[in-house]
């Protein structure tokens, strides 16, 4: 039951956190449904199947991961999105942001990773609460990226 409440709870703070990277708005219909297409092809999975699955995502543990991973997918199109905004209107800045958009991920991966496993072991939830932290750490780079001003993200 507390792990329930605690993955619940993670799933919270990452959506915030998301939109609040986002912006104001609620998702856009248009990526949710190009979030969800990819969504199909990752898991290979017919997208009718995966409706079910992200029409309640508080309905099973299934529908919490693919949910999960759709808002991971959204979270990433918004970051590449920016970052390749911000490579285009200050084209000095390209090989450092790519280099450190790179790195950053990498990081961001493992850190997520490592937390995922302490918190879950082999837990069925890990690979979850994995997709949920990369969603949250993506935000807030989506964040920085945002306020950039010259060739090093905001802090």
């Amino acid at each position: 039951m507390m792990r329930a409440l605690l993955a619940l709870f993670i799933c919270i703070t990452a959506a915030v956190g998301v939109a609040e990277a986002s912006g104001p708005a609620s998702p856009d219909t248009a990526e949710s449904a190009a979030a969800a297409s990819e969504l199909a092809a990752r898991s290979g999975l017919p997208e009718s199947e995966l409706k079910d699955f992200l029409a309640d995502c508080n309905a099973n543990q299934q529908s919490m991961y693919f949910c999960a991973w759709r808002d991971q997918i959204v979270a990433q199109r918004v970051f590449e999105r920016l970052l390749a905004d911000k490579m285009q209107s200050m084209p000095a800045c390209k090989s450092a942001l790519e280099s450190r958009a790179a790195d950053w991920a990498r990081s961001r991966d493992r850190s997520c990773a490592r937390s995922a496993l302490k918190q879950w072991g082999d837990g069925s939830m890990r690979r979850t609460a994995q997709i949920i932290c990369v969603t949250g750490e993506t935000a807030r780079m989506t964040k920085r990226i945002q306020r950039m001003r010259g060739c090093r993200p905001g802090r």
